[in-house]
């Protein structure tokens, strides 16, 4: 999970590449599928250097911020689903 300092370094190289994946599309003759990986390629590595985990799927890395996360759950410690969850989707309990 990403913290929101580390989130800050990440959304830049997730959410500004579609003028990236055009240009390299059009400088290389490329297909889409391999412009994309070319062009999320800085991202992956961003998140192995904050993390030790090569993520593969840059769609992925959306998912690993854990400000849009609840606290963990008092009987089980799992992450509750949403900073507003109600119960845990886990075990059940009320929070």
């Amino acid at each position: 999970m990403l913290e929101e300092h580390e989130w800050k370094q990440m959304e830049p190289l997730l959410t500004e590449q579609t003028q990236v994946i055009k240009e390299y599309r059009t400088r290389t003759g490329r297909n889409l599928k391999q412009a994309m990986e070319e062009a999320f390629k800085p991202a992956t590595e961003k998140y192995f250097e904050l993390t030790g985990f090569m993520e593969t799927n840059h769609n992925a890395i959306h998912h690993h911020r854990l400000s849009a996360f609840g606290p963990e759950c008092k009987k089980c410690g799992q992450l509750l689903r949403t900073p507003k969850a109600s119960y845990c989707a886990n075990c059940g309990c009320i929070r």
